[in-house]
């Protein structure tokens, strides 16, 4: 059986988030967690439960919030509003990689706070990463494609929704260490998405950068699409919002 670690970025949802953790405990009292906040200070949770570890890193999320994303008119090609992106982007790359570094695992699940863990996920033998594949890539953004393709072995990226993402550790490391070698690809892409820092996307990149596509992840269900989510049995809630502030 495979490993699963988490990893939680999160702001200052604070209710939120010390009910999702409480509920992931539940179901995966012995696998690590690796939480990052934007915001406020988790590290009481340290206190609270084995295997979690917390940090307060730079909010590299709000100076996001006011770039739109019109293909023509969109202020995301601005300088600064490129460098909010890359930053945000780089900043999720980073902290990745140090929980791959704490959680030793197979694989990580990447969570936000709006996260719901209900019972024992279902890793199908083999899969890279897993995700909904709610969004599509719009025509007027196929030059994203063109950025990815130019790396021997990518593939194109024409639907995602990694989130909650599930990803393999392995082919993750090698999707970084690809990016890495290839100065100034983040901001190629960069240039031709208003959204690539969007964790749901992020992942979906990298890892098509060696090849591997998103996978349907039947586990996940969404409290906003799906009224009935409460009756039904995946395990892996997304969009579950009772305790925001």
């Amino acid at each position: 059986m495979s490993s699963i670690g988490f990893f939680y970025t999160c702001y200052n949802e604070e209710r939120a988030v010390n009910y999702s953790v409480d509920k992931l405990k539940q179901h995966y009292p012995d696998s690590p967690v690796y939480l990052v906040s934007e915001g406020n200070d988790f590290s009481y949770l340290e206190g609270e439960y084995e295997s979690l570890v917390t940090s307060v890193e730079e909010d590299t999320m709000s100076p996001t919030f006011g770039i739109t994303g019109d293909f023509w008119n969109g202020t995301f090609r601005e300088d600064k509003n490129q460098e909010a992106i890359l930053n945000c982007a780089q900043a999720t790359i980073n902290r990745l990689k140090k929980a791959v570094e704490y959680c030793k695992t197979d694989y990580i699940v990447m969570c936000d706070p709006d996260t719901l863990i209900r019972g024992q996920l279902t890793i199908p033998e083999g899969a890279k990463i897993l995700g909904t594949k709610l969004n599509q890539l719009p025509p007027e953004f196929s030059g994203l494609n063109d950025v990815i393709q130019s790396i021997d072995g990518a593939i194109p990226i024409n639907s995602w929704g990694a989130q909650p993402c599930v990803f393999e550790v392995e082919t993750f490391q090698k999707a970084v260490a690809v990016l890495e070698s290839n100065e100034g690809l983040l901001g190629r892409l960069s240039q031709k998405y208003y959204a690539i820092h969007a964790h749901d996307l992020l992942l979906p990149i990298l890892f098509a950068l060696v090849g591997e596509e998103e996978q349907f992840n039947p586990d996940v269900i969404e409290c906003e699409r799906d009224p009935q989510w409460h009756s039904k049995p995946n395990p892996l809630v997304h969009q579950f919002r009772v305790y925001y502030e």
